[in-house]
């Protein structure tokens, strides 16, 4: 795969990360990205997998924000 079309590729998961509301649908983007960026890596295409990587985290990071609002919401500490 050419970096164009790696580079393809990473702006689809990019636009699917962009449209995910739900948990399920944003683990399933991190696992995509997690899968490129070793596919990127092992290409020698070390900047595209440092995006998938930086995009990963962040989405890492809204599932973690979400899942602590969802428990003291739970437990009653609005």
């Amino acid at each position: 795969m050419t970096k164009t079309e790696m580079d393809i590729r990473l702006t689809k998961i990019f636009s699917s990360a962009a449209i995910a509301l739900v948990a399920a649908e944003k683990r399933a983007v991190c696992k995509q990205l997690k899968q490129f960026d070793k596919e990127a890596r092992a290409r020698g295409f070390h900047a595209l997998a440092g995006e998938a990587c930086q995009m990963r985290w962040q989405l890492v990071a809204e599932l973690q924000q979400a899942r602590a609002v969802a428990l003291e919401a739970s437990h009653g500490h609005v």
